[in-house]
């Protein structure tokens, strides 16, 4: 496990965060107000390394309610009427995406990559096919160790 952000861009030998734009701290400071109890790993990720697109394209970002996903393109075809008749799968009672769950990240496919305050310190990957809510990282850093720097995701 990494324990620090200075850790995390030793760990980063490819540069693969190089393409990051630092937040400055009254960003931050927005994004620790508008969502209190966030990832303090997270905050400090985007205060000192950014948001953006890495050098592979996933992309890190200002967090926004998981809830939106309901509106996202992949969402919406994978839970549609069609969808679910040629899969033959049936739709979930209710969505398993908790009312505090944030999106902070996406590997421009139908996952997103969330915090959640209420389930502790991990990131979350939110399936948009399920849709389904699972453990992608324990911490901030492990999970951009593993999942931005590595490049092991949720589909791997």
């Amino acid at each position: 496990m990494l324990e620090n952000i200075a850790h995390l861009i030793a760990f980063d030998e490819a540069g693969e965060l190089s393409s990051l734009t630092p937040l400055s701290d009254e960003q931050v400071a927005a994004i620790a107000a508008q969502y209190p109890g966030i990832s303090q790993q997270y905050l400090e990720f985007v205060r000192k390394i950014g948001i953006g697109s890495t050098t592979r394209g996933l992309n890190i970002y200002n967090p926004e309610p998981a809830s939106n996903a309901e509106k996202h393109p992949s969402y919406q075809a994978y839970q549609s009427i069609v969808y679910q008749t040629l899969s033959g799968r049936r739709q979930p009672p209710e969505s398993p995406v908790p009312a505090d769950a944030v999106a902070i990240a996406d590997s421009g496919a139908s996952w997103w990559y969330c915090l959640c305050p209420s389930l502790g310190p991990g990131v979350f990957c939110l399936d948009m096919s399920g849709p389904s809510f699972e453990p992608e990282g324990d911490d901030f850093f492990s999970f951009a160790a593993g999942t931005l720097i590595l490049g092991r995701s949720s589909d791997q």
